[in-house]
């Protein structure tokens, strides 16, 4: 069948009619099929399911089936009055009843009946305190053949009541929040719950309802304009800005965006023909998905980093919307992951029907097929991914980040970073804490590898909670888009990743005048070989009694050379000398997680302080004293524990290396990832020229400016003399991609 025959002409001239002058202002025409379903599967893509499900994805089928065929010989649908769950049998019973009428079974109504029945007078779709009302109306559009013409017209009216939840009028408004906030487009249960805008629920009931003779048709079209307007104009600018990275991290992006928003843009797909996931820049969120959940995945656990409040899973909700991503890109990683899925069982409860969504003809690729650069940057989250190798449990990983705060459950963590072989080596503190502004550690900065000035007098946002940690300005909860700090500087060379860092202003301004972070890591191409990462900050105080502390967690007790005064026995020693160096070994499976490790063996960290050359090294941790507040504030002298606190990613000691009192300091530290059994740091010799400051290590040289611009030079283990970039460089990675994956 002709794609554009299953629309009707005169029903768009209908729907174009009901626009007012303002919404047509640049928006283009849009067609509205005339025939049910059009949601998610339409009459062309249901003639693939059908046939897909007698053949590749019979299994799949079987499973989905045996779902609808219970809740047919029960007359129950599952979990349809809780609301922190998805009522699956809706949709099995909805897809289960298309794919047997379109397969000729004469028994096909059969199916819709547990649905009907389910919905009974059409109170239960009108309950405001508990409706999945996202996933009625897909069910709606799903059996709408099977209902009588009354029937549509009555549960269409119901459903088109929430067309003005919260908002008050069935239009986006972003009334409570914006873009890239989860609650404006809903979450994965599709309920009420944490449902503003509720924009992918809406847009459901407006495609389910358009048509149908409800008293909401004009409600319907409203918001169907609505969104042709807004999506195209204003949100794809903002997803281009925040790039692949959801804003409030894989966590909250679990919970509904990573899910919901390619159903949405698949739904529109569908029904109108226009496929968006099209729109915007390489680097806009749809299209990069796929590759920040991929870079986001640590090697020796195959799981993603424990990044703002992401908790460590597997696939972070992306197994739900990626065989809709990998079909409407073209994406292999995206069909890699849902395949993956599928053969890890992960299609669980009832959601098997979102695997059937998939084309199983695209073939998956891997990155390491694909050949992926091993340095990727995220440009609008500000995040850059490191590594050794693709396809190697035991590979070196890093992560290092600075970006623009952009929605409430972002932490405040600017120029951190995670380091892992073999395990994790440098790690986030505080185990899976809450992470809001009500948690003394967990709400501040204390809980990450930052810089901390610690001005005395400095007050927090919700100061009664929040203790002064010398960390950034609070931001966390805070909704309102805030630049913070930026990566000023990206180069990625097969023997290096390199990324720059101003964080100036997730400071507060009555302290900082200057904080930046240089980031490099010096890659071995041999498999195991020794590999360093050399960071250097450069902190601009307003006042030189302001004192400095780089600040570092990892998962194992440090020794520390120098001097030493023990403060508390078991759990605090202060060390002083030149050049200290302090080394620990690799935790490959964090305690109290039942997470399988893919790695072998364990690594050693080494970390030489180069800069300070006078340096004083706390180091703290042990029980009672992993999650203490900052040293200097009096009110913060205790470990900050809770339950959470046990879970991984375990980080139980802490580093916090301390400036000499002055308006200007530099940092400069030499990370060294080697076998567990070896005893001793490579050498490593600082360089001083001019206005630049490094260090050799072996063949490498590296220095960076210590005023001005945030450039740099190297010398590489080949030989090869390079200026590091002032620039953010960044065509080679999406030319890569482009190459890959092809027409």
């Amino acid at each position: 069948m002709n794609k554009h025959s299953i629309y009707t002409s005169a029903f768009v001239v209908f729907c174009l009619c009901l626009m007012s002058p303002t919404d047509l202002s640049g928006a283009e025409s849009f067609e509205i099929s005339k025939a049910h379903p059009r949601i998610l599967i339409n009459s062309e893509t249901l003639k693939e399911l059908a046939a897909n499900c007698k053949g590749p994805l019979a299994k799949e089928y079987a499973e989905l089936k045996s779902n609808a065929d219970r809740a047919v010989k029960t007359g129950q649908i599952k979990y349809i009055d809780n609301k922190w769950a998805t009522p699956t049998d809706l949709l099995a019973c909805g897809m289960v009843y298309l794919v047997e009428r379109e397969n000729g079974n004469p028994d096909a109504a059969k199916y819709a009946q547990p649905v009907i029945k389910c919905w009974g007078d059409g109170s239960r779709l009108s309950n405001k305190e508990n409706c999945s009302f996202g996933y009625h109306a897909l069910a709606y559009d799903w059996i709408y053949d099977a209902l009588t013409e009354a029937q549509r017209k009555q549960f269409g009216n119901v459903l088109g009541d929430w067309l003005t939840w919260y908002t008050d009028k069935a239009a986006i408004t972003l009334r409570g929040g914006h873009w890239e906030y989860n609650q404006t487009w809903g979450v994965n249960v599709m309920n009420v719950t944490h449902a503003r805008d509720a924009i992918v629920q809406k847009l459901f009931i407006s495609l389910a309802i358009t048509g149908a003779g409800t008293s909401h048709e004009k409600q319907a079209q409203q918001f169907l304009n609505s969104w042709n307007t807004r999506i195209p104009r204003d949100c794809i600018p903002a997803f281009n800005a925040m790039g692949g990275s959801w804003a409030e991290s894989h966590g909250h992006g679990g919970y509904g965006p990573i899910r919901v928003i390619p159903w949405s843009f698949e739904a529109w797909h569908t029904a109108t023909g226009k496929n968006w996931f099209e729109l915007g820049e390489p680097s806009t969120y749809l299209k990069e998905m796929s590759r920040w959940l991929t870079y986001l995945r640590v090697p020796h656990t195959g799981r993603h980093a424990y990044l703002d409040d992401g908790g460590g899973s597997i696939w972070s909700g992306f197994q739900a919307s990626a065989p809709v991503v990998a079909k409407s890109l073209n994406d292999p990683l995206a069909q890699a992951v849902t395949n993956g899925a599928f053969a890890n069982d992960q299609y669980k409860w009832g959601s098997i029907w979102q695997r059937l969504l998939v084309n199983p003809n695209l073939a998956e690729k891997t990155p390491s097929e694909m050949k992926l650069p091993l340095g990727y940057l995220l440009k609008g989250a500000g995040h850059v991914f490191m590594r050794s190798r693709w396809d190697d449990p035991n590979a070196t990983w890093a992560f290092f980040g600075a970006g623009r705060h952009i929605a409430g459950h972002q932490h405040d963590d600017e120029g951190h970073f995670l380091i892992a072989r073999q395990g994790g080596l440098v790690s986030k503190g505080g185990g899976k804490g809450a992470g809001n502004d009500s948690d003394h550690y967990w709400g501040g900065s204390l809980a990450f590898n930052v810089l901390t000035i610690f001005d005395p007098d400095e007050t927090f946002r919700r100061n009664k909670k929040n203790e002064n940690d010398g960390g950034f300005q609070r931001l966390v909860y805070n909704n309102s888009k805030v630049e913070r700090g930026h990566i000023a500087a990206f180069q990625h060379d097969k023997e290096f990743t390199y990324a720059a860092a101003d964080i100036t202003k997730a400071y507060n301004s009555s302290k900082a005048k200057e904080v930046t972070r240089q980031f490099i890591y010096l890659r071995n191409s041999k498999r195991g070989g020794d590999e360093y990462f050399v960071i250097f900050d450069r902190v601009h105080s307003t006042n030189p009694d302001f004192a400095k502390h780089f600040i570092l967690h990892m998962p194992e007790e440090p020794r520390v050379s120098g001097e030493v005064t023990e403060i508390v026995a078991g759990h605090v020693y202060e060390h002083t000398g030149d050049s200290l160096v302090s080394t620990w070994v690799s935790m490959p499976k964090d305690s109290g997680e039942k997470i399988p490790v893919l790695s072998s063996g364990r690594s050693r960290m080494f970390l030489k302080t180069v800069l300070p050359e006078h340096s004083t090294i706390t180091k703290r941790g042990g029980s009672g004293h992993k999650n203490w507040g900052h040293p200097l504030e009096p009110t913060a002298q205790y470990d900050h524990h809770n339950a959470s606190r046990d879970q991984g990613p375990v980080s139980n000691w802490r580093l916090e290396v301390a400036a000499p009192k002055a308006g200007r300091n530099f940092f400069l530290h030499v990370f060294q990832i080697s076998n567990e059994g070896t005893k001793e740091m490579a050498d490593v010799q600082l360089i001083k020229k001019g206005r630049f400051v490094g260090v050799s290590i072996g063949n490498w040289k590296v220095a960076f400016a210590k005023t001005g611009a945030l450039s740099g030079k190297i010398q590489t283990a080949s030989g090869a003399a390079l200026n590091l970039t002032t620039k953010v460089e960044t065509a080679a990675q999406y030319q890569q991609w482009n190459h890959a994956v092809g027409p």
